[in-house]
């Protein structure tokens, strides 16, 4: 009877200790928070992204209606391009919206609403609320230039996604890399094959209007054509 005494009292403690350690283990878990977790490092901001936009309008200058273009680049911080008022003149501060953009150039204040598809002006050349329209981008090799017949203008092929698209095109206006635009750009045969950018107005997914060209990477394309060298005629020998 002694040794079964003592052997209950032996489970007993044993037991009791157990309770004690899962007691313990149970109360560490419960007690631990989201603040005993090591610090996550935070991320850092992403820089925002530079975007690049074509509007098509309406605008005043010397007092006068005319049509305008207007090439910016920029974020919602800070936007710089140009602006066509009869020639392309800087733009010297701006933003882009997601609904538009706003920017001084020449002494005038412009702002674009796309909603609307206005352009609101107020400056020395005049002000005004007119229509304005943001160009379609499209990015590709253009592989074939057809001339104007009495039947249809002029068409530039350009390949965009794999699929093939048409371009009626006069004298577009020439994004530069680096300096003012050109108003006339001409040549469209020395981007011929080259992978370009191209502004395009009506644009669907087969046909558009060519209204800006980018200039292509690596290239600093003249505002005129180089002169072609003569070549000079040996004189045969007697």
């Amino acid at each position: 009877m002694r040794r079964l005494s003592r052997i209950n009292i032996l489970i007993s403690a044993a037991g009791i200790i157990a309770a004690y350690l899962m007691g313990v283990v149970y109360t560490r878990a419960a007690a631990q928070t989201p603040t005993d977790q090591p610090a996550q490092a935070a991320q850092p901001a992403q820089a925002a992204q530079v975007e690049r936009r074509v509007y098509e309008g309406v605008a005043s200058w010397r007092k006068q209606t005319i049509g305008t273009l207007i090439l910016i680049e920029g974020d919602a911080t800070s936007a710089r391009g140009w602006i066509r008022l009869n020639v392309y003149i800087p733009i010297e501060s701006g933003s882009l919206t997601r609904s538009g953009a706003e920017f001084r150039a020449g002494g005038s204040t412009y702002q674009i609403d796309e909603s609307e598809s206005k352009i609101t002006y107020s400056g020395p050349d005049g002000e005004g609320r007119r229509l304005v329209k943001r160009l379609t981008l499209w990015t590709g090799p253009i592989h074939e230039l057809l001339e104007a017949t009495e039947r249809r203008p002029a068409v530039a092929k350009i390949e965009v996604a794999g699929r093939n698209r048409e371009m009626q095109y006069g004298t577009p206006s020439l994004w530069k890399q680096q300096g003012p635009p050109f108003e006339k750009f001409p040549r469209l045969e020395e981007v011929l094959s080259k992978e370009v950018s191209v502004w395009v107005g009506e644009a669907d997914l087969r046909y558009g209007r060519l209204v800006v060209v980018e200039e292509p990477a690596g290239m600093n394309i003249p505002l005129k054509a180089p002169k072609k060298e003569e070549k000079k005629e040996e004189k045969k020998a007697k």
